[in-house]
């Protein structure tokens, strides 16, 4: 979409407001976090002839900078997948629903996502269960959850493709949520989905179609 609908999420601005701010926050921490690591390798690389044990020990300190790079390109990838649903759809407000952590497996740890359930759009007296993903590193996205399913949310999207949730009021924390059983690689309209409903979820590129050269020129005209 080259213009932002005023029916959609994106016509708050609060929401964009939020949007932006997430964006700025994970480019200037990937680039701080880049440099750091920089720093440390070009250490280790000078050291490495006359001290491997200090060597060894700045590669041991840019390993937590690595890993916070992967989780934060991540997040910005969702970020970039978010743009799109906020343009698409608008907000609207879910009651309070239970959120439980499922297993992993059978160690009994639990994984790294939480469920919600959300309406239907074609039917909504039924119920589709969405799983949130993992945000970023750290315990917001977890306490975001919780305060969601306490105290109801705001959902922007198709549950049966995916979407965007925030907290009722305060979209200044936004989370990615999928379907449980995702559409993939589908080719043409999934049976129970309704034409409007198919349209407005491969505009958001969520339809589970692989986005093609053909699908993205279609859209963003």
């Amino acid at each position: 979409m080259s213009q932002i609908s005023h029916h959609c999420a994106f016509s708050d601005a609060e929401t964009l407001r939020a949007w932006r701010r997430a964006r700025r926050k994970i480019l200037w921490s990937l680039i701080l976090l880049t440099a750091a690591t920089f720093v440390l390798l070009c250490s280790a690389v000078e050291t490495g002839g006359d001290s491997p044990m200090l060597m060894y020990l700045y590669c041991l300190l840019a390993a937590p900078p690595v890993l916070w790079i992967a989780a934060l390109s991540r997040r910005q990838d969702q970020l970039k997948g978010m743009k799109r649903v906020l343009e698409a759809y608008p907000w609207q407000d879910v009651t309070p629903a239970p959120v439980r952590m499922p297993k992993a497996d059978g160690s009994g740890h639990g994984a790294e996502y939480k469920r919600l359930h959300i309406p239907d759009p074609d039917e909504p007296e039924k119920n589709v269960t969405v799983v949130a993903r993992r945000a970023a590193p750290g315990p917001k996205w977890r306490r975001a959850l919780r305060k969601a399913s306490e105290q109801g949310f705001q959902f922007a999207g198709d549950p049966r493709f995916g979407g965007v949730i925030a907290l009722r009021g305060r979209p200044d924390y936004l989370l990615a949520v999928l379907p449980r059983h995702e559409f993939r690689n589908v080719q043409g309209r999934p049976k129970g989905v309704s034409e409007a409903a198919w349209h407005r979820a491969r505009s958001a590129w969520i339809s589970g179609e692989p986005v093609t050269e053909e699908l993205a020129r279609e859209f963003d005209r």
